[in-house]
């Protein structure tokens, strides 16, 4: 049963769709890092990933709070109330350092493996990035560790600020972002069913 759940969950990794993010990068050059260097990340880190950190937590605390759910419609109702509050302290924390209004998104094709962005100048095959990635329209925030497994010229000739199409691999990327990773794509999808599926019907 393991092992089943297990396949299933590394073909969910492999799913990608393209995507609107906010994307920014620093180059780490050829070190071969085996994990993210947390201590010396920049000091609005903390800010950028609490919306990411918040979900981790409830998705651990899920299985504990559907069974108190099922106790008391008013125990439901205030843990309701109770994320409510939560999140709308991580959007306050989250908007003190970050203004995505004044970031321009750009089109990814991503998936919880890695992903694929354009960028202004050319990065060599085996560069190791450190990778900033905002999910819209949720705010969440996740810094991993990315790898260039490709640089190409983009045929895309409309975007001549941005020549070459980078594709990286993310390396040892925490089990809770790949995860968020992979429901933000799955809303992604199921939303875009829901708005063909209203298309079709009128």
């Amino acid at each position: 049963m393991e092992a089943k759940r297990k396949e299933a969950v590394e073909r969910r990794s492999f799913v990608r769709i393209d995507d609107d993010i906010i994307l920014k990068y620093r180059k780490l050059g050829h070190l071969n890092l085996a994990a993210l260097d947390e201590e010396n990340l920049p000091s609005d880190s903390d800010s950028f990933t609490i919306k990411a950190k918040f979900s981790a937590i409830n998705q651990q605390l899920l299985p504990v709070r559907r069974r108190l759910e099922q106790r008391s419609d008013d125990l439901a109702t205030y843990l309701k109330s109770i994320d409510e509050k939560l999140e709308l302290l991580a959007d306050l924390a989250f908007q003190k350092d970050h203004d995505p209004r004044n970031q321009p998104t750009q089109k990814v094709s991503l998936s919880a493996s890695g992903t694929s962005f354009l960028a202004q100048k050319p990065l060599e095959l085996g560069t190791q990035l450190e990778l900033w990635l905002l999910l819209l329209p949720s705010h969440t925030g996740i810094i991993t560790l990315a790898k260039v497994v490709y640089c190409k010229r983009s045929e895309d000739n409309e975007n001549s600020q941005y020549p070459y199409r980078v594709g990286v691999e993310f390396m040892n990327i925490h089990e809770e972002d790949a995860d968020l990773i992979i429901s933000h794509i799955l809303k992604k999808e199921a939303d875009g069913r829901r708005k063909r599926s209203r298309m079709r019907s009128k």
